[in-house]
């Protein structure tokens, strides 16, 4: 029993080296959403910062800012979102879907 819960333990610890590492490599992780057609693009890593944001000039309505505020906030969200995504697809080829409380 007690070697049973050494080789738990064992590959816990390795699992969660994993995780590190894809946690780590993920901050050179780039990944873009954009709203209106492509009219604003967010960029962001795997660290979910940002890193560029790209407004198609065309957009720019000084009658209608409201409608350029929503598409920079939607924009960066999906970003953000994307790049949760791509990490937890990673982290769940690691775990092989299980949640393990406290691992990551």
């Amino acid at each position: 029993m007690r070697n049973d819960m050494n080789g738990i333990v064992r590959q816990a610890q390795k699992m969660q080296n994993q995780i590190s590492k894809v946690q780590e490599d993920f901050g050179t992780k780039k990944v873009e959403a954009s709203t209106g057609g492509g009219m604003v693009t967010a960029v962001v890593n795997g660290k979910r910062e940002l890193l560029a944001l790209k407004i198609n000039p065309e957009v720019v309505d000084a009658e209608d800012v409201a409608l350029l505020e929503d598409m920079v906030v939607g924009a960066i969200n999906q970003a953000m979102q994307n790049a949760d995504d791509m990490l937890n697809s990673e982290i769940e080829k690691i775990t092989g879907g299980f949640n393990i409380p406290g691992l990551f």
